[in-house]
């Protein structure tokens, strides 16, 4: 009988961004890591990660990983059980969330490498969800018009057909930044906007007003608790819930706020189990999921799901891994295995890496 007997290895990793990423919430020098390893007898090894843009949040977040896994009960079926353990003896936060988020990630890649599958057909995936779409989440406020029309080139000869752009508050610039877009990505609803919550509703209303553009979706165009003053649009439509941590507050964004696009960042609701849970009811309902970053877990989560949104390709978040390769020629991903298939870069781990003692 094949041992039960789980090694874990969890690591912090602070990785400088060059150039720096400039966000609609400002600029992003370096990227850190909590990095979770979990290795079996048989020299399968299970990844996952949280990440987070300050060294205080991952330290936080790392003191509780290390008491997750001392309770944890022993071998890889207490460490499937993370999320419920975190649940139970943890007070609600957000590094707890993170913490157990990365150890579950580590433990269903893990299952996954062991059964010689990919981690999605562990969740049940359905008939017809062997690729999904996908779009490039980049072209961000540091580039010119001109420097927008190279990289959306770029992206469009890498088989993307459609990307995900960074906007201002200035609704001419913004104006501007699209329409240099599209001079690429011309086709309507291939262009994505990421407001970073940075709008409010009447910022939201006015661009709304001018944008005669048929977009994917614009994204927390105002905060959560004010989403239901955008006025809704002929034809542009709002995704919004990245931020949120719980089910019930994406439940509330679908009653109360009318959306029907709701994007869930797996780190932020703590795990891919509470993930699934809250896509599937929201599915029910009749809306449709997205994966907010986590681009090798969210190819496995949202195929788990009988429809998503298009998987976001967002790489820089996690420079410990080789990104995923770009879109087939017909613009989409193949959902493979074993475990969600990822690739380290031994080198930053190297370089960048600090082994915590457990």
């Amino acid at each position: 009988m094949a041992s039960d007997r789980v090694t874990v290895e969890l690591w912090n990793l602070r990785v400088p961004l060059n150039p720096p990423i400039k966000a609609p919430k400002g600029l992003t020098t370096e990227t850190c890591l909590l990095l979770v390893f979990l290795t079996d007898d048989a020299g399968n090894r299970g990844i996952g990660y949280s990440s987070f843009r300050r060294a205080a949040d991952m330290e936080q977040a790392s003191a509780i990983a290390r008491k997750l896994i001392a309770e944890s009960a022993p071998g890889l079926a207490g460490l499937l059980n993370v999320e419920r353990q975190e649940e139970a003896t943890c007070e609600s936060s957000a590094a707890g969330r993170s913490a157990a988020n990365a150890i579950s990630l580590a433990a269903w890649d893990l299952a996954g490498k062991r059964a010689n599958v990919p981690c999605a057909d562990l969740w049940g995936r359905p008939a017809g969800r062997e690729h999904l779409d996908c779009y490039a989440s980049a072209l961000w406020l540091d580039k010119s018009t001109a420097e927008l029309i190279v990289e959306a080139k770029m992206h469009r000869q890498n088989n993307y057909r459609a990307v995900k752009m960074r906007v201002s508050q200035s609704l001419k610039d913004n104006l501007e930044r699209i329409d240099a877009v599209r001079q690429v990505f011309s086709a309507d609803g291939t262009i994505a906007l990421e407001t970073g919550s940075d709008w409010s509703a009447d910022v939201a209303n006015e661009f709304l007003d001018a944008c005669k553009w048929k977009l994917m979706w614009v994204e927390d165009p105002a905060p959560h608790d004010s989403l239901h003053l955008v006025r809704a649009h002929p034809f542009n439509t709002i995704a919004a819930g990245e931020k949120s941590t719980t089910a019930r507050e994406l439940y509330e964004l679908y009653t109360r706020g009318g959306l029907r696009k709701l994007i869930i960042d797996v780190q932020y609701v703590g795990g891919p189990v509470r993930f699934l849970e809250a896509a599937r009811i929201l599915n029910a309902l009749g809306a449709t999921v997205g994966g907010h970053r986590f681009s090798h877990y969210s190819v496995h989560l949202l195929a788990a799901l009988p429809r998503s949104l298009p998987v976001e390709m967002l790489d820089w978040t996690n420079p410990a891994f080789h990104p995923l390769a770009p879109p087939d020629a017909s613009g989409r991903l193949p959902v493979e295995g074993p475990g969600f298939r990822i690739e380290l870069d031994q080198a930053v781990i190297d370089r960048h890496g600090v082994k915590l003692t457990l």
